[in-house]
């Protein structure tokens, strides 16, 4: 397992799953760098998390930019200590009330037969050129050392076909592939690589789809490093 030492870098971070995950892997002694778009929501959950005894910075960064991104980490590596951990889940913002049907359209997913190059751009550069970019960074580090994570949160067109998100599911079930490949290739190196699908809204209080319970099960797996993937909700 890594040590509670080694900084644990949560690309994506928002309100939902990415602050569930930094706190959860933060109160189990791990230095917290927060990376995402919004630089003033990143520095308020920074604040929130360090008033609850969590070492957390905030590096703001754009996933699909791969400088950026990289510069990101590297400061948060020289501020807080070697990255141990990369979670890595970047999405888009889907309605937070139970029972709000998303409207997939006007949030830029599409179905087969309207799907195009330019509809599943935006969506690749997002899910796996920032995740390529954030294992690059982090990578050599922990092969170096003999210990690491990285850890990427899907949905469910990672794994099965959704009516209208054709687009989604070329860029997910593409990181899906890569990531598992990823995890064979490192297996003997102490560098866990994990893939977690989740398939229900993530909503607080919401049973399974709650973030606390997530980030439960993303600290299970990346304590138990015994199989590479988990899905939740289907």
């Amino acid at each position: 397992m890594s040590s509670t030492s080694s900084t644990v870098a949560v690309v994506g971070a928002g309100p939902g799953l990415g602050r569930a995950i930094a706190h959860r892997f933060g109160t189990a002694g791990h230095p917290v760098a927060l990376i995402s778009r919004n630089a003033d929501k990143l520095q308020g959950l920074a604040d929130a998390l360090a008033a609850e005894g969590i070492t957390a910075r905030a590096y703001p960064a754009d996933v699909t930019d791969g400088g950026n991104l990289t510069g990101a980490l590297e400061k948060a590596a020289a501020e807080l200590g070697r990255i141990g951990v990369l979670s890595y889940s970047p999405a888009p913002t889907f309605p937070s009330e139970a029972g709000q049907v998303p409207d997939l359209k006007a949030l830029g997913f599409t179905a087969a037969a309207e799907t195009t190059p330019e509809s599943v751009r935006p969506l690749f550069d997002m899910l796996v050129g920032g995740a390529l970019t954030a294992a690059a960074a982090v990578l050599p580090g922990m092969r170096e050392a003999g210990d690491g994570a990285l850890l990427f949160t899907t949905g469910t067109t990672a794994v099965t076909p959704v009516p209208g998100m054709s687009n989604s599911g070329i860029a997910l079930a593409g990181l899906r592939s890569w990531a598992q490949g990823l995890h064979r290739d490192l297996a003997g190196e102490g560098v866990y690589v994990g893939h977690l699908s989740v398939g229900v809204p993530i909503i607080p209080g919401s049973g399974e789809g709650d973030p606390a319970a997530l980030a439960d099960r993303w600290y299970r797996l990346f304590r138990d490093r015994d199989v590479f993937e988990a899905t939740v909700g289907f």
